[in-house]
């Protein structure tokens, strides 16, 4: 007599008895289309390009913070090891604590040569210095520590206006050559006497 307690036995062993009748249907119905292409497999993959919106980066020295970078868009360069991005703010921190601010439009940052090229209404501030910079292109290179502005570059302080067709600026000494024509407007000076 086959009750319902027998039955929940019975299922089962019929599936496995009627196994060979409906292996060979089932299995083509579950096997994947097409065919297997040997060139898919050998591909080299593109796994460098990126984009994000509303980024900020980091980079510490010695457990302090040295560079922080928000950037309404970052995304890869033309090679992997070079990173764009628009809409940019960043504050730059000294061995010292003293902070730089920067914004710019554009830039890109490649981090093997670490070498920061920032474009468009680039400004850089330094409050404690009471120093700000205007240009179109800056190219800052960390190796050397050297910030260059090929283009034409305003240099605004408390008591001094300068503008030049380029500057080049070492941020260890603090020394800077403006060249080109040269533009030099101060305030609150007196003749000597």
């Amino acid at each position: 007599m086959i009750t319902r307690r027998n039955l929940i036995w019975v299922i089962p062993f019929l599936l496995f008895v009627s196994f060979p009748l409906w292996r060979i249907p089932v299995s083509t119905f579950l096997a994947p289309r097409g065919g297997y292409d040997s060139a898919l497999a050998n591909r080299k993959l593109d796994n460098h390009n990126f984009t994000m919106d509303k980024v900020q980066i980091t980079q510490s020295n010695d457990g302090k913070v040295s560079l922080e970078i928000v950037a309404d868009r970052v995304y890869t360069g033309n090679s992997p090891d070079e990173i764009k991005m628009t809409a940019v703010d960043a504050i730059i921190t000294s061995a010292s604590d003293e902070q730089t601010f920067v914004t710019a439009r554009k830039a890109t940052l490649d981090k093997i040569k670490t070498i920061l090229t920032l474009i468009d209404e680039v400004v850089l501030m330094k409050p404690k210095d009471k120093f700000e910079l205007y240009s179109e292109l800056v190219i800052y290179d960390k190796n050397s520590n050297i910030l260059h502005s090929p283009g034409k570059t305003q240099v605004l302080g408390e008591k001094v206006d300068l503008t030049g067709k380029n500057l080049v600026f070492n941020t260890v000494t603090e020394a800077y050559d403006l060249g080109g024509r040269v533009r030099c407007k101060l305030s609150n000076f007196s003749a000597p006497e």
